[in-house]
């Protein structure tokens, strides 16, 4: 399925015409989060990257891209210092800040340990007293969020430039317990960074799934005057270019 996707972008891409010098640009803002949205030899690419650039251009626009940490990306946007950020997921507190458009990707969230803790869970109580880490700014599942709150267990939050890596190093070392990652972009991360750090080669998903499959979306900024007519066409193109992941 998703390499038929991937196909059917670069078809619709091709098929596209070619934007010319007076093309109105939109000013794109994301993080690395591979695979969704990486830096590959200086290129922006990602599943992700792919299905903003190909619906924003049916739409009329040039992305202009730009990665950037994650906080300052979100600010931006809410200031409306730029147009449209990606990937996130939807929330009551993101509302405030952002037109959601309809879901370009799925992710889910499981829990990172190292292989020889031998841990397993099939409800929150049996992460009771073990430290937990998380990413700050993330949004997860409201329920696990809210186990989270009642101080059952470390939280331990990561906040550097690399959180993922730097919360699946901190499984591998000892330091944390658990940590909570989408699934697909921390595998890539370890399949991908275990050579320089050999210590990646201890840790694995648990199974089960924290919450339900979630779906990253991209936001315009709710500054724009108007954003709603924008977010209303990607959606409509989104459809009719058959890229939508079903919500």
């Amino acid at each position: 399925m998703l390499i038929q996707r991937i196909i059917s972008i670069l078809l619709l891409s091709a098929a596209l015409p070619v934007l010319s010098e007076t093309t109105p640009v939109l000013k794109v803002v994301t993080t690395e989060y591979p695979p969704f949205e990486y830096v590959e030899d200086g290129v922006l690419q990602g599943h992700d990257v792919d299905t903003v650039r190909t619906v924003l251009r049916a739409m009329g626009f040039e992305p202009d891209f730009q990665v950037l940490p994650w906080a300052r990306a979100e600010m931006m946007v809410r200031r409306g210092n730029a147009d449209l950020l990606f990937s996130l997921t939807r929330s009551p507190e993101r509302e405030r800040h952002y037109l959601f458009t309809a879901p370009i990707s799925s992710a889910r969230d499981v829990l990172y340990a190292r292989k020889d803790a031998r841990l397993s869970w099939t409800s929150y109580k049996d992460l009771t007293d073990l430290s937990v880490g998380v990413t700050a700014g993330y949004s997860y599942a409201p329920e696990f969020m809210a186990w989270l709150g009642q101080g059952q267990s470390q939280v331990v939050t990561m906040n550097q430039e690399n959180p993922d890596l730097a919360g699946l190093r901190m499984v591998a070392m000892g330091r944390v317990d658990v940590f909570i990652c989408e699934e697909k972009a921390c595998n890539h991360l370890i399949d991908a960074n275990k050579g320089r750090y050999p210590e990646l080669s201890r840790v694995t998903a648990l199974p089960g799934v924290v919450g339900d499959e979630r779906f990253f979306r991209a936001a315009f900024s709710r500054q724009r005057p108007d954003a709603h007519a924008l977010r209303s066409e990607f959606n409509q193109v989104l459809e009719r270019l058959e890229l939508e992941i079903t919500d």
